[in-house]
């Protein structure tokens, strides 16, 4: 495949492959050259833009002309959809980024989003579509290029204006954060070696390995520093943060940050030897902690390419969705808090999370495993929780608590608010990061009569009946039964806020079907649930095991059907 590849860029470039590994460029100081080949200034500044508008040409000829072409099955629904309408006037939908937007936007409401135009690929609508594609290899090129020109020419150290933040909290945290962040991109990118002579981790078989790992590490922390400089300022600039300290001594908050800088620098890279989530397996988080930082880190990275920011929506569709149901997710932990009645359940299943490991448990954990794999969430032993949040704990997992080596230092009294009630839909109102990463337990700095648990399960539920809103409209156009949709919906936000505890160890889109064979029986219509699944089976987030297997007691998994 690569070397026809090769071929056809020689001919229509005019320009010769050459050895990539005997060639040196500044385009490539940063790239394993192994086994590729290198077309001599293909990608210089001067040309770079006539070239890709040729390779766009190129490939838009291919696909005119009917011949087979792959990216239709690497892209799946990273596409632009320009419909015509009966009117005669065009409307533009991104699928992708449409789904995107309504996720990282908390101030839209759920009617809005049930009454939005439906997508011109739907079953239900007619019409011609004209798609406009974005080729993998113009995405590829478009991240590498940002990671180059963006990233990489920043500073591998906190800015001044960083550094000013930092030393202006209730103790100097500059030295923390820089500590910090060299453990845990060495838990995700190892590069040391042990006494044997090998190199640990990302399963290095050759000298090029670490030198690459040593990059990654770079580009990871620069982004980082970046971004955290940003939601200094912004945090700054909200009325109802006083003081930064709470935040930035935030142990699981960077950590947070760190592993979405690394998940982006492995996605430009495509490197599949370190897939998701191997970041949070790395670092010691659940994919509940990822889902608070997704929404904040791409508001306040203004550069960020499009296809990075598919890929941040394609991971927290799946933290939502299943993810941070899973035994061992820190939404657990919150549950007990914010909805003391689901204790019971929650415990006697077994499904809270661990503490986190500390930064001395991570650093002895990379000793420990010569294979750079760290133990899974459900056999990880941590000795404390490094971000002093004092979560409550299965009776059924003991573990000794010590201190960590960076003390989180979380001594703000909250001013008092009116506190806010209900937790079925976030209401229009701004949290800060200080309020999202606190311990459960702790109030609310900006409505201090609530525990900090309610706003993150606020937040997280809200984003929930968002994702599930979209679902359930896509599913019943599909079914052509439109008609549904506003019913459905409601039936889930009823089970989402008054039985919670349907949703723990499933996927949310067992429930979406198992509402939806609901509403068409109570409606009457000849409906089976085996037409149900079998539409399902066509929406691109379909996974078999959805409907082959589902949880249905303590340790037995069965059929959609036996649910």
């Amino acid at each position: 495949m690569m070397g026809k590849s090769y071929k056809v860029i020689e001919v229509f470039f005019s320009r010769k492959a050459i050895n990539a590994s005997e060639f040196k460029t500044v385009n490539l100081d940063k790239i394993d050259t192994d086994g590729l080949m290198y077309f001599k200034d293909l990608v210089d500044d001067e040309i770079f833009q006539s070239n890709l508008e040729k390779l766009e040409k190129l490939s838009s000829t291919t696909g005119c002309q009917g011949e087979l072409d792959l990216e239709m099955f690497l892209t799946s629904n990273d596409y632009v959809l320009n419909a015509e309408n009966s009117s005669g006037s065009s409307a533009n939908f991104g699928c992708s980024k449409r789904v995107f937007e309504t996720l990282a936007s908390p101030t839209k409401t759920i009617k809005n989003m049930l009454a939005a135009p439906s997508s011109p690929s739907s079953p239900a609508n007619g019409g011609s579509i004209k798609i406009v594609q974005m080729t993998p290899v113009t995405s590829a090129m478009t991240t590498a290029k940002w990671l180059r020109d963006v990233i990489s020419s920043l500073p591998d150290k906190p800015s001044s204006k960083l550094e000013e933040f930092l030393s202006s909290c209730d103790t100097d945290l500059t030295s923390d954060v820089v500590k910090r962040v060299s453990i845990i991109l060495e838990a995700i990118f190892p590069t040391k070696s042990i006494d044997r002579g090998t190199s640990i981790g990302l399963n290095c078989a050759n000298a090029f390995d670490i030198p690459w790992a040593e990059a990654r590490k770079m580009e990871a922390s620069k982004l980082y520093y970046r971004v955290l400089e940003a939601i200094c300022r912004a945090e700054s600039q909200n009325n109802n943060v006083n003081n930064l300290t709470p935040l930035l001594s935030n142990e699981r908050f960077h950590r947070c940050l760190i592993a979405c800088s690394a998940e982006l620098v492995l996605a430009t890279h495509k490197t599949v030897i370190m897939m998701f989530p191997a970041v949070l397996e790395s670092t010691g988080l659940t994919a509940f902690d990822l889902s608070k930082i997704i929404e904040n880190f791409v508001r306040h990275e203004e550069t960020l390419p499009r296809e990075l920011k598919r890929h941040l929506n394609s991971l927290e569709e799946q933290l939502l969705e299943s993810m941070s149901w899973e035994k061992g997710s820190s939404l657990y932990n919150s549950l007990v808090v914010a909805r003391p009645s689901l204790s019971t359940e929650i415990n006697s299943l077994g499904l809270l999370a661990e503490p986190m490991p500390s930064l001395d448990g991570i650093v002895a954990r990379q000793s420990i495993h010569p294979d750079g794999l760290p133990p899974t969430p459900s056999k990880r032993r941590p000795s404390a929780g490094p971000d002093g949040n004092c979560y409550p704990q299965s009776p059924k997992r003991s573990c000794t608590e010590s201190r960590n080596s960076l003390v989180e230092r979380n001594s703000q009294t909250p001013p008092p608010k009116q506190s806010q009630t209900g937790l079925s839909i976030l209401k229009a109102k701004y949290h800060p990061l200080q309020a999202t990463f606190a311990s459960p337990t702790v109030s609310n700095p900006v409505s201090g009569n609530e525990k900090c648990a309610v706003v993150g399960v606020q937040i997280f539920f809200s984003k929930i009946l968002k994702l599930a809103a979209i679902r359930i409209r896509n599913l019943c156009e599909r079914l052509r039964h439109e008609e549904l949709t506003v019913s459905v919906y409601n039936i889930f936000k009823q089970i989402l806020d008054q039985q919670t505890a349907l949703f723990f160890n499933r996927h949310v889109d067992q429930i979406i079907l198992c509402c939806l064979y609901g509403v068409a029986k109570v409606s009457q219509l000849s409906l089976t649930f085996k037409e149900i699944v079998n539409n399902y089976k066509r929406e691109p987030q379909c996974k078999p095991e959805v409907f082959r297997s589902i949880f249905v007691g303590s340790t037995n998994r069965n059929g959609v059907c036996i649910f």
